[in-house]
């Protein structure tokens, strides 16, 4: 587990690291602290099993519970929950359109029965305060590629694709979000050459339509 600090920049290893050595992993965090009116408590690093880091003093904790994708999955949270959609399990190539869910409040993970309209991996995901979207995706077989957006209702928990695409297709990406937009940067194109990608696209909340900025 690497670290960064906000207030500087700078990074470090704090030295409580992940029970074993872990690739194609997702995370999310959660648990609002009572001191903290909107403060975070835990993050969650899954591969298929669950370990905790609790911000307050960065021990680690493995809780043992599973989630369906061990590989390749992608996360977003809400207040309440955090949801891991797609991902694989090794060693074969079989790809999940699954999303589990963790409750944040006991710690107990489920699979809320609303899956991905598509079975994939190495997607990305952002979210916003009522909606966890989760693009793009590797797709078997050939590695082919997939632009499509699926989106996560947090108040009923029901997936849909909203029908907005992203400009480019790509796997292996990476995300992050403000309170008004995801960004997805990134990633490989296996059908193109050269295969990997520094552009950066963008699907604005409050519309759902999708854009590519400008910048990579």
């Amino acid at each position: 587990v690497d670290r960064i600090d906000f207030s500087n920049e700078t990074t470090s290893e704090p030295g409580n690291n992940l029970i074993v050595d872990k690739q194609g992993l997702a995370a999310v965090s959660g648990g609002a602290s009572k001191r903290i009116k909107g403060s975070r408590t835990y993050g969650y690093f899954s591969d298929g099993v669950v370990d905790r880091i609790d911000f307050s003093n960065e021990t680690r904790t493995t809780l043992g519970n599973n989630i369906n994708g061990a590989n390749g999955l992608a996360a977003v949270s809400s207040s309440s929950y955090g949801y891991f959609g797609g991902g694989y399990n090794p060693p074969g190539p079989s790809l999940l359109s699954i999303v589990s869910r963790i409750d944040f409040s006991s710690e107990t993970t489920s699979t809320p029965g609303n899956d991905l309209s598509q079975a994939r991996r190495n997607l990305a995901a952002v979210s916003s305060s009522s909606y966890g979207y989760f693009g793009d995706g590797l797709n078997n077989p050939g590695n082919t590629v997939r632009e499509r957006i699926d989106r996560i209702d947090f108040s009923s928990e029901t997936t849909t694709a909203p029908g907005n695409i992203l400009p480019q297709e790509r796997g292996a990406l990476a995300a992050c979000s403000s309170s008004s937009y995801g960004y997805f940067a990134g990633g490989r194109d296996p059908d193109e050459s050269p295969i990997y990608v520094d552009t950066v696209d963008r699907i604005d909340f409050s519309n759902e339509t999708t854009s590519a900025p400008g910048y990579n």
